[in-house]
């Protein structure tokens, strides 16, 4: 590595850009895999193992969901200042693992609320730690010319892991009990140390400090210029520089905005679909299914575009597309017109238009990712050091874990607001409208 004078074993694999890749991707998966694993078990656990009251499932079930992404925002910026600071990224993945473990078996041996709530807080924690570490090591270890598709890779692993934690545990629950099913977990967790602890990150090359020779004549403007340069390493000095960028902004927006609406779906759809067309459990799952697998397999393709011809049109295309479908599934189950309700076309309407969804969303949900670390590399080259000597990659994806964590708070109530007062069309075409108006943002603001 970079502070040693011998290399570690077999280096030149292990700090591979392939190695250092799946390793960041292993390592998301398993997040996202944890965090959605619970979901099918909650209400065994409330209600068996701590004995809670079922009137009260649904409140607690809530809490320990949203804990989950509040932890993440309150943790977000504190861990990309600190990360930025570090002098090893592998350190800290190391120690992301360990929160995830703690955090697991918390949870998974948890006798009272507070334990299982303890678990839950530091899974979200440890969670945070690995996607803004994770993410700005893929951003120092990728090229500029295919970070879309390699950022594409990596999401992909994530919806992977959102996929199929929930599809594992309800089947391995009910086929051979709660310990049986905690089994994937554990493996998940070894092969996620085995390839934390193999990796070796590249060493970093700090950023230079601005230079200071100049003549007499150039004094003023370079003292001003330093100032501003000391400024920027500050936390403060940094997000101020980030978000007086339109640009930047409206990526933030675009992230805010693709994870509201996901999480509005899981606070109305459920419901919804049980008054429109009489569906159960089994269609909620398998609509939600048409809703994410697109992303799997749509994503890296996204971001190979992204990498070819910018954000800009994919984002803006996608976000008129989805207005254009968002307004039809508002319509679908209605009796506004004859092939619209639910004993006509409204039932394969109402479908299709979910999987149309899902598969506009991977030409939106990378924006934010590639828009910031764009911004924040092309400021490091005009003004070499500005960010400090280890950049500001960390602070970067911390901003975009908090946007979407914002979108995880935005989106229930929102939807669920707009849903309870207007209907469930109403909330659709709003999301419609919205999807117009950030389509105009993306094409004025967002790098071509």
């Amino acid at each position: 590595m970079g502070h040693s004078n011998q290399e570690p074993s077999h280096y030149p694999w292990r700090s591979s850009k392939w190695l250092i890749v799946s390793t960041i991707s292993i390592a998301v998966f398993a997040d996202t895999f944890l965090y959605a694993f619970l979901v099918p078990i909650l209400g065994y656990i409330f209600e068996n193992r701590l004995q809670v009251n079922p009137s009260q499932t649904q409140t607690f079930t809530s809490g320990i969901l949203a804990i989950h992404g509040l932890c993440s925002a309150i943790s977000g910026p504190v861990i990309g200042h600190f990360a930025d600071k570090s002098v090893s990224r592998k350190s800290l993945l190391l120690l992301a693992l360990v929160g995830c473990i703690l955090g697991t078996a918390l949870i998974a041996c948890a006798h009272s609320l507070y334990l299982l709530f303890l678990g839950r807080v530091v899974q979200g924690i440890a969670g945070s730690l690995v996607w803004i570490v994770g993410f700005a090591t893929v951003a120092e270890t990728v090229g500029d010319d295919s970070i879309g598709a390699v950022m594409g890779v990596v999401t992909s692993f994530a919806h992977a892991g959102i996929i199929s934690g929930p599809m594992i545990s309800g089947f391995l629950f009910g086929l051979a009990g709660y310990w049986a099913a905690w089994s994937v977990p554990l493996a998940v967790l070894i092969v996620d140390v085995i390839a934390r602890l193999i990796m070796v990150e590249r060493p970093h090359e700090p950023q230079p400090e601005p230079s200071s020779e100049t003549s007499e004549t150039e004094s003023t403007s370079l003292l001003e210029s330093s100032r501003r340069s000391h400024d920027a390493t500050t936390t403060l000095g940094f997000y101020g520089i980030l978000l007086s960028s339109g640009r930047v902004v409206t990526a933030l927006l675009v992230s805010v905005s693709i994870v509201s609406l996901n999480t509005g779906f899981d606070a109305t759809l459920p419901l919804h679909i049980r008054h429109a067309f009489g569906w159960g459990t089994s269609a909620t799952g398998l609509l939600f299914f048409c809703l994410s697998i697109p992303a799997v397999v749509l994503t890296p393709i996204a971001g190979w575009l992204r990498d070819r011809i910018g954000t800009r049109i994919p984002a803006t295309i996608a976000f008129l597309v989805q207005a254009v479908v968002m307004a039809l599934h508002g319509i679908a189950g209605t009796d506004y017109f004859a092939w619209s309700s639910a004993e006509t076309g409204g039932r394969v309407f109402f479908r299709a238009s979910i999987l149309a969804i899902g598969m506009l969303q991977p030409f939106i949900l990378g924006v934010a990712p590639i828009e910031l670390t764009a911004f924040v590399k092309e400021k490091q080259e005009l003004t070499p050091g500005i960010f400090g000597p280890r950049g500001g990659l960390s602070r970067t994806f911390s901003m975009t874990e908090v946007a979407a964590t914002l979108g995880m708070i935005i989106g229930p109530v929102l939807s669920g607001s707009l849903t309870e007062l207007v209907g469930y069309s109403y909330m659709s075409w709003t999301w419609s409208v919205l999807s117009i108006i950030l389509a105009c943002l993306a094409f004025m603001s967002l790098l071509s």
